[in-house]
């Protein structure tokens, strides 16, 4: 969402807010849906299951934003904002931290269709939208995107990392084993499988270390953090973040797990 360039653009809402997507993008929708469902089975998180079945999804086109919005906002008072393909860090946390979760109309090409760099409506809805359902989660974005806000430039990129490392790529440790609720993995086919193989270290969660943690968001990643439930996210969100983002720079970023990028050759 806050890549530096796309060549995606975002459908405009008419005058009634639907966007009018064509018959393509909506079969390509179905067919995102149809895939992912599968590869969850078993591996989501109770909490977004449930929250999965309270927005009750259509498998054969694109939501419109109203719709999630009627129950998002009988659940946690959240809502949906639809943007542009790109926006910029301030309107991130601004949406945020008024309880609009930014959700880029657009949805990949068949060219993209087992990946893209940059978030798209499958990701967004598919990956968060069921979370956001959850009291706890809800709660804990909220206050990310408060901190956010008001933080200064420099420590948004810590903030990030703990983004990154919960509502992108959490994962939680529960007494069925290892599930997702991190969105990025959720809407992933080939993530989904990962994090179950014995490529990835799989950590218990401690917010100064998530903080110190850098990340790549072009791989799969090397390093993901557990919780044991969902409220502690909610735990979290209690927590004096900006004051152990302090102590986070004072201790300096853990070496990172994985290589540098490759620089393009000029």
């Amino acid at each position: 969402m806050m890549a530096k360039a796309s060549k995606y653009t975002s459908r405009t809402p008419d005058e009634n807010g639907v966007i009018h997507w064509s018959d393509e993008e909506n079969k390509i929708w179905s067919e995102l849906v149809a895939r992912q469902l599968k590869y969850i089975e078993g591996k989501a998180c109770n909490e977004y299951m449930e929250g999965l079945k309270k927005i009750n999804l259509p498998h054969d086109r694109i939501p419109q934003l109203s719709e999630l919005n009627e129950v998002l906002l009988a659940t946690t008072g959240w809502q949906v904002a639809p943007v542009p393909a790109l926006i910029d860090f301030d309107e991130f946390f601004r949406l945020l931290a008024n309880k609009q979760f930014p959700v880029a109309t657009f949805i990949r090409t068949r060219e993209e269709f087992d990946y893209l760099q940059e978030p798209d409506i499958f990701h967004e809805i598919f990956g968060h939208c069921a979370m956001l359902t959850n009291p706890d989660f809800a709660e804990f974005t909220h206050k990310y995107g408060q901190l956010g806000y008001a933080a200064q430039k420099k420590d948004r990129v810590y903030l990030a990392r703990m983004y990154w490392f919960t509502v992108e790529f959490g994962l939680m440790q529960t007494q069925d084993g290892l599930r997702i609720y991190g969105g990025g993995i959720l809407s992933s086919p080939g993530e989904t499988q990962y994090v179950y193989s014995d490529t990835p270290e799989i950590k218990p969660m401690n917010v100064l270390d998530v903080l110190r943690t850098p990340y790549r968001i072009d791989i799969m990643q090397p390093l993901y953090y557990t919780i044991n439930s969902i409220h502690d996210l909610f735990d979290i969100s209690q927590l004096d973040i900006m004051a152990i983002v302090e102590q986070a720079k004072e201790l300096g970023l853990h070496d990172p797990k994985f290589p540098p990028k490759e620089k393009l050759a000029s």
